[in-house]
């Protein structure tokens, strides 16, 4: 991965031959790179890639860029930071949800059912179903000489996986499909209208490109979603689908619609956009490498009988260390509530409603750096841990789970000549 010296606060960024590629090929960001990633931070080229403490004020507020820092950050444990500098965001797209919320009674009230349900999908249960389907999409999506173009692949993974979970797309008000920008009209698409409402409120500085597809194909999906749900309340029935149907549960009267409308979309893009950058940007780095190769080799050599511990033995490794190399997403942020100071060695005097710029991308390549494996920082903080932080993902086996089934599935595909 390039990365331009005199532009520091883009260490890890892709440079303009790879984001090409990347539009070129079909992936949503690549469509929307050029016109963010050069700008979105450039008061950090007055820093040090590395600043010496992790931290550093620019002028436009403080980067944290070490991992202990980071995840400092995110646990808040001295309610020094907000998130709900997003719900302005949230309200002219998706709409304000409790990812948009800080701890409280409201947040528990919206959380805790919809949190439980997610964390009860196992991680072999994601494997399992991921890898059958992506089998499935493997026959059909042409691979020409044996590349499989990952994008359309993963579009009619994840179609298949969310009708599975959320009973969306419906085929009626949401359809199944990839991102196409010329398609900004009602009914929405699963899995393609989902990344651009998280990378406008996620990202810390969206453009007008991605603040204008951000907004509207977030208020395309709440619109959707909102005729899905008053369709299934008039017939009096619930999903099918595990999740969906407990966040029915969740809200059962018809004044909660909206709400119900906007957590599942929410729930859903909370999870669609991150684990497609990251598979695709797996599978590509892999392609241009010998690392397809090299893992294919090993998978065809193994005798373990269990793909999935085999996928845990000889995959998952590798592909945490891509993934720590080149994540999504590669920037959060937060507000900074009062004023406080932050880090140890050269600490940094914040001052209350700063903007908290954190490289996720800076913190995994130091983990990467050190031998470890964590990733995370891409999901918010680690919830397994007591104290968790308050927006760490509840899904972390399931989306684990889901992105392994799929990488596993593409590592272990044997063109045929019959073959797509």
């Amino acid at each position: 991965m390039a990365a331009d010296p005199d532009r520091p606060g883009l260490a890890g960024a892709p440079d303009k031959a790879e984001r090409r590629a990347a539009r070129d090929a079909g992936t949503v960001w690549g469509l929307v790179l050029d016109h963010f990633v050069d700008k979105h931070l450039e008061a950090a080229a007055a820093m040090k890639i590395n600043p010496d403490g992790g931290v550093a004020r620019t002028p436009e507020g403080v980067v944290v860029t070490s991992k202990e820092l980071v995840l400092q950050v995110l646990l808040n444990s001295e309610g020094n930071y907000t998130v709900e500098g997003y719900q302005p965001r949230m309200q002219e797209s998706i709409g304000v949800i409790y990812l948009g919320m800080d701890w409280g009674p409201e947040y528990e009230r919206q959380s805790t059912p919809a949190n439980a349900a997610i964390g009860r999908v196992t991680r072999r249960e994601a494997f399992d179903l991921a890898l059958k389907e992506t089998r499935a999409a493997l026959t059909t999506v042409p691979a020409p000489n044996g590349i499989i173009d990952i994008q359309a692949v993963s579009d009619v993974v994840f179609a298949k996986l969310c009708s599975h979970w959320f009973d969306i797309p419906d085929g009626v008000y949401v359809k199944p499909g990839g991102f196409r920008i010329s398609n900004l009209l009602p009914p929405g698409i699963c899995p393609g209208d989902y990344t651009m409402p998280s990378g406008y409120i996620v990202h810390p500085d969206p453009d007008v490109l991605l603040t204008l597809l951000g907004q509207r194909t977030g208020q395309i999906l709440r619109e959707s979603v909102n005729k899905y749900v008053a369709d299934k309340r008039a017939a009096g029935q619930l999903p099918t689908a595990a999740l969906t149907r407990a966040f029915f549960e969740e809200f059962p009267k018809p004044e909660d619609n909206d709400l119900l409308a906007r957590t599942i979309v929410g729930v859903m893009m909370g999870a669609l956009p991150t684990i497609n950058g990251n598979l695709v940007t797996i599978v590509k780095t892999w392609q241009r490498t010998a690392t397809l190769l090299a893992l294919q080799a090993k998978l065809n050599a193994s005798t373990q009988p269990d793909e999935f511990v085999k996928a845990h033995d000889i995959v998952e490794t590798p592909m945490r260390q891509t993934m720590q190399n080149q994540p999504t997403p590669d920037w959060l942020w937060r507000l900074a509530t009062k004023d406080h100071t932050i880090g140890a060695k050269n600490p940094v005097q914040v001052h209350a409603g700063d903007k908290i710029y954190l490289s996720i991308t800076q913190a995994t390549q130091e983990e990467l750096r050190a031998g470890g494996d964590d990733v995370c920082p891409l999901f918010g903080g680690d919830r397994s841990r007591s104290p968790h932080p308050t927006h760490a993902c509840p899904g972390f086996e399931m989306g684990f789970g889901i992105l392994l089934g799929i990488v596993y599935g593409v590592v272990d595909y044997q063109p045929t000549a019959a073959g797509p």
